[in-house]
């Protein structure tokens, strides 16, 4: 079956239609002429294999790591890294009207990596019954080896190489990190120093004396926000977290943070009302358990860290529903050579007078 890539969608496929029917490839690009097959069809959706590439799209390139295709690890490599910033951006922006009902939302150019290659300061790794040390294959428990990881920092390379006979003899998994990155949240330590200055330079923008931080982890950002916030109050359900993060506050030299361990919504319960602005950086599954007590809240801003579009829009279509506009998107490129987008969002409550869209 021949097959013409119209565009790339969230989950890293490319989609393209044959007989009115829409079909996903994994590993093609917009614009590629393919011979497929059809691997899989569940729930009304096809999935196609690649059995050969007619003609190949502009904006394919040639992989870097030997495994691609076959280990999990990466989805994107065949894509040239400009094209995969526009198509994160792209993908956001149509993400936000499709599930969130935005139209015409301010999604700005998506800011790229200082590192295409090796950013990740942490990976985890599996080892199957034959002893072999390596990442999954997509949708698979088959264990791919493989010499060099091309995302991973080359620190963690040398750890792996020089272990491996030992990893091999482990009966669970192996997870390598950079020394001295056990406080980061974020795989990619250049990018998350982007992303926290960011974050700053747009809370300067609203009222910001009294600032709530939901989801702080070890205060990752927490440290950042509360030297240009007045006050700062973080919480999250991870004790262990929020007990790092307060062993930190000495040498941070932070005198108006307090750290809160509880969960998000009763964060805001007891802490959100008159606060200026809520700072959220939720899990993959976003703010399902506390947008609703933000909202209610009514903080002047929001300012909202994803790392999933769906449910970015999905919290978006939310607050707008309940007296917010979205002010602007910006993603951030914090995983090169996959389809993951990081994003920072500004909402504001309607009347505010806040921040302009750029």
């Amino acid at each position: 079956m021949k097959i013409t890539i119209e565009k790339l969608v969230h989950g890293g496929h490319g989609i393209g239609t044959v007989d009115g029917r829409r079909i996903f490839v994994p590993y093609s690009a917009p614009g590629d002429e393919l011979e497929i097959d059809i691997s899989d069809e569940r729930g009304g959706v096809a999935f196609g294999v690649i059995k050969s590439v007619i003609l190949p799209a502009k904006c394919r390139v040639a992989p870097r790591c030997p495994a691609f295709g076959k280990c999990g690890g990466c989805q994107w490599q065949h894509i040239s890294y400009d094209d995969q910033l526009r198509w994160k951006r792209t993908i956001l922006a149509e993400t936000l009207e499709r599930i969130g009902r935005i139209s015409g939302a301010s999604v700005l150019d998506t800011i790229p990596s200082p590192c295409e290659w090796h950013y990740r300061n942490r990976i985890q790794l599996h080892v199957d019954a034959q002893g072999r040390v390596g990442y999954y294959m997509p949708r698979s428990r088959e264990v791919v080896e493989f010499e060099t990881c091309f995302i991973a920092e080359e620190g963690i390379n040398r750890q792996l190489n020089e272990r491996r006979e030992e990893f091999r003899k482990r009966t669970r998994g192996v997870a390598l990190r950079i020394a001295g990155d056990e406080s980061f949240s974020q795989v990619n330590s250049a990018q998350n120093k982007v992303l926290a200055d960011l974050l700053c330079a747009w809370l300067s923008e609203v009222r910001h004396g009294s600032v709530l931080e939901l989801y702080a982890g070890s205060g990752n950002f927490t440290f950042s926000i509360a030297k240009t916030a007045e006050h700062v109050t973080a919480s999250d359900i991870d004790g262990r977290a929020i007990r790092e993060a307060q062993l930190r506050m000495e040498t941070e030299r932070a005198t108006n943070v307090q750290f809160a361990c509880m969960p998000a919504h009763r964060a805001v319960q007891r802490h959100g009302r008159g606060c200026d602005v809520v700072v959220v950086d939720p899990p993959r599954k976003g703010c399902d358990d506390s947008i609703d007590a933000v909202a209610e809240a009514s903080p002047a801003s929001i300012l909202y860290i994803s790392c999933d579009p769906a449910t970015l829009a999905r919290d978006a279509r939310i607050l707008t529903g309940r007296g917010y506009r979205l002010v602007r998107t910006q993603p951030v490129d914090m995983f090169p050579q996959t389809f993951h987008v990081e994003s920072l969002s500004l909402f504001t409550r309607i009347g505010q007078g806040s921040a302009s869209a750029i």
